[in-house]
């Protein structure tokens, strides 16, 4: 119909456009920076060499999965994650013998979990009407988020499995409080090791983009 009938102002000049994205979520690894991991020779400063805490034996990535998302419930197995401790006497002899606290480095697992998918529609309707030569409306309807999908960030994972920040590592050896374990994983009944077992871990507390959010527009150009 033609622009200039009332017809053809209400029918001609609409459009819908859209964006969809589904795309994989962003890999991450589970780190410790609070000395429980290369801490050889011990230290509680080890803020720059990113100590991934690796898997223990047995647990594979997919195995360390609890079935949560992070926001239900912690998404990882605790139980899964253990300690490269190093053997007293190792290094060629460097680590004394009576020190069974000291760690090396991860080789590998890198990135080797990743996040859950992310989903998204954006739609906007428009419609211009042109009322004269010289005039021209535009309206515009537009919804972010269509169905209001959530899309989780990366969860926590840095753990704190020397809780307390404990630079100065000892062991008992007599008296009632002996002895003070050096587990690779301290996930036992009391959780009494001098490392803890890692809590928290898998958390989700941030969200990618917005929750839905509708808008419309009008606007006179001439």
């Amino acid at each position: 119909m033609a622009d200039s009938s009332w017809e053809g102002k209400v029918t001609n000049g609409w459009a819908i456009e859209g964006l969809g994205i589904y795309q994989s979520g962003q890999p991450f690894s589970v780190i410790d920076y609070s000395g429980a991991v290369g801490s050889a020779f011990y230290g509680v400063s080890d803020g720059i060499t990113n100590p991934i805490v690796p898997l223990a034996s047995g647990c594979t990535p997919k195995s360390a999965l609890t079935g949560k998302n992070g926001v239900n419930g912690d998404a990882f197995d605790p139980a899964c994650f253990t300690l490269p401790i190093l053997a007293p006497g190792a290094l060629g002899g460097a680590i004394p013998m009576n020190d069974p606290f000291e760690t090396g480095f991860t080789t590998g697992q890198r990135n080797i979990f990743r996040q859950s998918w992310q989903k998204r529609m954006d739609v906007s309707i428009v419609k211009l009407t042109k009322l004269n030569e010289r005039f021209m409306l535009k309206y515009s309807f537009e919804m972010f988020n269509v169905f209001n999908t959530p899309s989780f960030d990366v969860p926590i994972d840095d753990v704190t499995q020397n809780q307390y920040y404990n630079g100065f590592p000892f062991q008992i050896n007599s008296g009632p409080n002996a002895p003070t374990q050096a587990l690779p994983t301290s996930c036992d009944n009391n959780n009494t090791g001098f490392y803890n077992c890692p809590f928290g871990l898998g958390k989700v507390n941030k969200t990618i983009g917005s929750a839905r959010q509708i808008q419309m527009t009008l606007r006179l150009t001439f």
